[in-house]
């Protein structure tokens, strides 16, 4: 599982899923789902991301995921899951901690 830096509610960025040991050229990913959960397992695709936002580079193998807002004192647990070309299916997990430092 990939662990993110942690971030304040108020902070807005992107975090990226690399996929790039799994996936190499000439195959490239077709299609990326990002899921979202917080520590007690609620739906927080809308919490913590924005699907408008959300990128894929074919060329590096990589899904950029924006995140944004969030809960202070809360985790989040993200779920990246893409399609190649080829047809080969991958997945990643990854976490991110939002708190409020003063």
């Amino acid at each position: 599982m990939d662990s993110f830096s942690d971030k304040q509610p108020y902070e807005e960025y992107y975090v990226d899923f690399d996929f790039s040991n799994v996936v190499v050229s000439p195959d490239t990913i077709a299609t990326a789902a990002v899921t979202a959960v917080d520590d007690h397992n609620n739906n927080a695709i809308t919490v913590i991301t924005t699907a408008i936002k959300q990128n894929i580079d074919t060329a590096l193998s990589k899904v950029y995921v924006w995140v944004q807002g969030g809960v202070s004192g809360t985790m989040y647990y993200l779920t990246c899951k893409i399609i190649t070309a080829n047809g080969e299916k991958y997945e990643k997990d990854g976490e991110i901690y939002v708190k409020e430092i003063n």
